[in-house]
């Protein structure tokens, strides 16, 4: 049973409420709440115009940066205070998400956010509950995608604007200068997301501006330019929102820079995509303790990940897979290998999509389809060994994206 909502705020079906548990009613009860409250009509507006899902655009940004959008702390503080006061057990909302994610992101997010930083095992063996705060945001995401609006209005959207600058009979204001980028446009030293009435459709793929923006720029050469200002789709230019899939989809994690490199997490995934391919290069860096040595060191992970179509079947899927060793107090490699594995086609597509939990970005073939090549170890190799290993190793396309990741 998926949450959805119109434009229309009614009260729930109450022959439906009758047939829920206790503490399904509850959490419905809750989300109702949430959305009918100030703090979260003051940002659906802005968060509508975001043409992306916000657990999507998050699970971007926070492997990307680590950090909340400012934009958004508002409303997650909010949640947090009415979740608190709900007498809802965070295992209950959790698995009432879970339950319903139609489109896998509570399962992505759990994998991706939730499980790697804010889950330990304690002593006992059992598992030691979220981070409240990261939950948080996690649960505010889902409310908002879950309540996204269906309809257009026109008169409400109209009724509800927000001008401060002065316009003409049309609602339009002069902004002359006005700089166009991809998901937004800048004003005033504000950033202005485009109204979700407006066509942003690029003229070509790697475009920064929508097409009527182009246009504008490059043969409006006399006259005045006017937009649209409504202060709801306004931020500070710092806090400006690149969500398009030129600047997501393109890559996402940090870049790495070997012992210069601030590791948050001990497993941080790095993945960059080549436009006009959509083949994409996965690094994956774990930190580790060798014993013997009585000192860190990093297993860094490298995989081709080539984009394949799931409508030409296949029987399997092969990519090459580079790993090395490196220990940042002395600054060399003592392993590189060079291996390819071979994959289940299904479990590779769903690898490469990583839109299930079940097939993370990560997941490894088979050992006996995990085929070792060579291998150099006992040693200590230095960084430009390893670099040129690698180079050598990939195809052009790959050499480009791993060229990307590095610092």
């Amino acid at each position: 049973m998926g949450i959805h909502r119109s434009f229309a705020r009614g009260k729930m079906d109450a022959s439906k409420v009758m047939k829920m548990d206790d503490e399904t009613c509850k959490i419905e009860q809750f989300f109702v709440g949430i959305v009918e409250s100030g703090a979260y009509l003051s940002k659906e507006y802005l968060v509508y115009s975001i043409r992306r899902n916000i657990l999507d655009y998050l699970s971007r940004t926070w492997l990307k940066t680590g950090v909340v959008p400012p934009w958004l702390e508002s409303l997650v503080e909010y949640v947090k205070n009415e979740f608190q006061k709900s007498n809802i057990s965070a295992d209950a909302m959790f698995e009432y998400m879970l339950s319903n994610d139609a489109s896998y992101w509570i399962h992505h997010m759990d994998y991706a956010v939730l499980r790697p930083i804010n889950i330990n095992i304690n002593e006992t063996g059992e598992d030691v509950e979220f981070d409240r705060d990261v939950f948080m945001v996690v649960l505010t995401a889902y409310i908002l995608d879950c309540f996204k609006r269906k309809i257009i209005d026109i008169e409400e959207i109209v009724s509800n604007e927000q001008m401060i600058y002065e316009t003409n009979q049309y609602g339009l204001s002069l902004v002359n200068g006005v700089k166009f980028e991809r998901d937004y446009f800048v004003f005033d030293n504000k950033a202005y997301m485009y109204s979700v009435l407006t066509d942003t459709s690029v003229m070509s793929f790697t475009d920064s501006m929508p097409g009527f923006a182009r246009i504008i720029l490059e043969q409006v050469k006399t006259g005045d330019v006017l937009l649209r200002l409504d202060e709801r789709l306004a931020l500070p230019l710092k806090q400006a929102v690149s969500y398009s899939s030129l600047n997501f989809d393109q890559y996402y994690g940090p870049q790495f820079g070997f012992n210069n490199s601030k590791l948050e997490r001990l497993k941080t995934i790095i993945v960059h995509i080549d436009i006009e391919t959509q083949d994409k290069l996965l690094m994956v860096v774990k930190q580790d303790y060798d014993a013997k040595r009585e000192e860190p060191f990093l297993h860094i992970e490298i995989e081709t990940l080539p984009k394949v179509e799931e409508s030409k079947k296949s029987t399997h899927c092969i990519t090459t897979f580079l790993h090395g060793m490196y220990y940042p107090e002395h600054d060399y490699f003592i392993h590189i290998d060079y291996t390819r594995n071979q994959y289940d086609f299904e479990d590779y597509i769903k690898k490469y999509l990583e839109n299930t939990v079940e097939v993370p970005i990560d997941f490894y073939a088979k050992k006996e389809l995990h085929y070792k090549i060579w291998c150099v170890e006992n040693g200590c190799y230095s960084r430009e060994t390893w670099y040129n290993l690698m180079i050598v190793s990939l195809p052009t396309r790959y050499q480009k994206l791993l060229n990307e990741i590095l610092v």
